[in-house]
């Protein structure tokens, strides 16, 4: 039979917050090339991650108007970077966004400099030839602005974090305090950055209208890990988690092929990040399957062969959350309808047939043994 469905009124989510382009600022800044005295590598997506994060953020589904979009590859300067904020005295902004791509560097008391060309990675001589994130900090404190946001794409990012003046700033960051963000070979942009241009162009096809701060973080700290990337690190100011910078290209395809497909990818990649939440983490891969089994019953049909893929993973999800008996029952019903709809030797049936015998085995194992006096005959 179909996966139930759930006819429980969900409460409506908390509406976004939809900064007005004129009154919205973002500075991009990355470092690709380093000189001499610098011993840092050259790191050319650096310069790729701004020019494409840019475009992104003013295109038709970003939310920046391009006047108020400043990009700048190699600034030579901590002052060629700060100059570019927008000026302490200026009118109130919505928002400002400052975006950096390139090396991280530590300096002495574990404080972090964003690198420049001719940084040298020397904690004696980093906040010298680098910028500190606690001048960028100390920066956006005078900037007007309702909301400011930071986003680093380099390695020890989340000592940002640390920086006297990021308390009421939302920081968005590509790695830990003591971790190196990563830029697999052949990435034509940084890992972080690629990671989330690619979570934007395929969009969240159960998410909003507006993708928020939050939305993002939650896919990026599932999306990197399963590309074997660093995890990242967020931490929210205020309501700052509800702010939106794109819209969504995937919205209103939730129950489409397209959109199940993509949803069930994202529902596997929980699962195969296990580790990072744990049993909470594959229930909640389950129950999202379950979802996408339900939605795919409703608008492809029961007996659709990717509904019953979905059913199929569905249930197993539901095994690997610690339920193999209720794995095991799905399961049954999974075979059971399937059966009479495909040939024996179909693929997805016999990996049905497959899972059912594995937990069935499992539940059997797990089952407690009869107390004494209670065996049967």
């Amino acid at each position: 039979m179909p996966t139930e469905r759930h006819s429980r009124a969900q409460p409506p989510p908390w509406p976004p917050i939809v900064p007005a382009p004129g009154r919205s600022a973002a500075v991009l800044i990355g470092t690709a090339t380093q000189v001499v005295p610098s011993t840092l590598p050259q790191l050319p997506q650096a310069a790729a991650s701004v020019t494409a994060l840019t475009t992104e953020l003013t295109g038709p589904y970003g939310l920046f108007d391009p006047s108020g979009v400043h990009p700048r590859v190699d600034p030579p300067t901590p002052a060629d970077v700060l100059r570019l904020l927008p000026s302490p005295g200026g009118y109130q902004l919505d928002l400002v966004l400052f975006y950096f791509a390139g090396h991280g560097v530590r300096a002495q008391g574990d404080r972090l400099c964003l690198a420049l060309p001719g940084s040298v990675d020397d904690e004696d001589r980093a906040e010298h030839t680098s910028l500190p994130v606690t001048a960028l900090f100390q920066a956006l404190a005078s900037v007007p602005a309702r909301h400011k946001v930071v986003v680093l794409d380099c390695c020890f990012a989340g000592r940002a974090l640390d920086a006297p003046h990021a308390a009421d700033v939302h920081v968005l960051t590509a790695a830990g305090r003591s971790k190196r963000a990563r830029t697999p070979q052949g990435y034509p942009r940084t890992g972080f950055t690629a990671t989330l241009l690619e979570l934007l162009a395929e969009g969240v096809p159960d998410g909003p209208e507006h993708l928020d701060l939050t939305t993002l973080y939650r896919h990026l700290e599932v999306d990197l890990p399963a590309a074997r990337l660093p995890r990242p690190l967020q931490r929210a100011f205020g309501d700052s988690g509800d702010l939106a910078l794109f819209r969504n290209r995937a919205h209103g395809t939730a129950a489409t092929r397209p959109g199940l497909l993509a949803r069930a990818r994202f529902a596997e990649r929980l699962t195969a990040t296990a580790s990072w939440g744990g049993n909470r983490r594959l229930r909640h891969a389950a129950a999202r399957f379950a979802a996408i089994a339900s939605d795919a019953a409703a608008h492809l049909g029961p007996t659709d062969p990717d509904t019953f893929r979905y059913r199929h993973a569905h249930a197993s999800a539901t095994g690997a959350a610690g339920d193999p008996l209720r794995a095991s029952a799905l399961l049954r019903e999974v075979v059971a309808d399937w059966e009479p709809t495909a040939p024996p030797d179909d693929p997805g049936l016999v990996a049905a047939r497959a899972s059912l015998e594995v937990w069935q085995a499992r539940a059997g194992a797990a089952a407690p043994a009869p107390a004494l006096g209670e065996a049967g005959a």
